[in-house]
């Protein structure tokens, strides 16, 4: 009796260890309890917007995320986070992964794990399309010129490396991207980094709009995906499988292709594969 009792007591204090060891549940694990993957988004038209009265997401990440979904019986639940709070979001657990996301800020990568690309987004040198005093990218490199970007995005980093003569000033992380993109067409700044399918937007309503500087080469091409917790390697797996099996039943393509019919504004997946000749 003694030794039972003993056992009993073993068992109920070293329960709560155990349970403290093993640690809080991981992102994965409660995405599979709940059949639901709680997705952080930045609102940046047309990947991802909400409609003002009922607040609904819709976009082409929408569309291209919420399809994976589907593929692999998932629920996609967006949650908006404000640009640069990425890292934060996801140590805190109220989102399991970042959609639509990418090394755009390279000090982030030492902290989150990115899965593999859905597509890659080139960005571009924008000024507005009636300033003659631009030709080509490298004219921005002059100190009586400046860039504009938005806190926490990749615009600031990019000027940096590649025109370290301009000045560069910042927006707060709230910004909406059609306020980045005003203040160039108004002439109030020079010039921005960005890319094309917000750029093909904001055209369709603004004159005289935007026009790229760049040319056939972008600034920078990104990866874009998926971010998560570090460490957060099953749930890396299983977004990864999804991915691939957008592009393996000819979906993904079909969906960017709805916002970029010339396929200008991405580009797709090399297919790891070929046909016997």
């Amino acid at each position: 009796m003694k030794t039972l009792i003993l056992a009993l007591a073993l068992i109920f204090i070293s329960t709560p260890a155990m349970a403290q060891k093993k640690g809080k549940e991981s992102a994965y694990e409660r995405v599979m309890r709940t059949g639901t993957l709680k997705c952080g988004i930045m609102l940046w038209p047309p990947y991802f917007e909400a409609d003002a009265n009922t607040g609904k997401i819709s976009g082409m990440g929408a569309d291209l995320f919420d399809a994976m979904g589907k593929l692999i019986d998932l629920k996609i639940e967006y949650t908006q986070i404000i640009v640069g709070q990425q890292v934060e979001e996801l140590r805190s657990g109220r989102i399991d992964a970042v959609c639509n996301d990418g090394p755009y800020v390279f000090s982030a990568i030492k902290f989150v794990d990115y899965s593999d690309a859905a597509y890659y987004a080139p960005a571009y040198v924008y000024v507005s399309a009636d300033d003659d005093r631009f030709h080509e990218a490298g004219d921005i490199n002059n100190a009586a010129y400046t860039v504009l970007g938005i806190d926490g995005d990749i615009t600031l980093i990019l000027a940096e490396r590649n025109f370290p003569q301009a000045k560069r000033v910042s927006l707060p992380a709230i910004t909406d991207a059609s306020s980045l993109l005003l203040s160039i067409v108004t002439k109030k700044d020079d010039a921005t980094i960005t890319d094309p399918l917000l750029v093909d937007g904001f055209n369709a309503t603004n004159k005289p709009g935007l026009k790229a500087l760049s040319g056939a080469d972008p600034v920078a091409v990104y990866p874009i995906g998926f971010s998560t917790r570090k460490g957060e390697q099953e749930l890396l797996n299983m977004l990864n499988a999804g991915i691939a099996a957008l592009w393996n039943t000819n979906t993904a393509e079909k969906i960017l292709r709805q916002y970029s019919p010339d396929g200008k504004a991405f580009m797709p997946i090399a297919k790891p594969y070929e046909r016997l000749k």
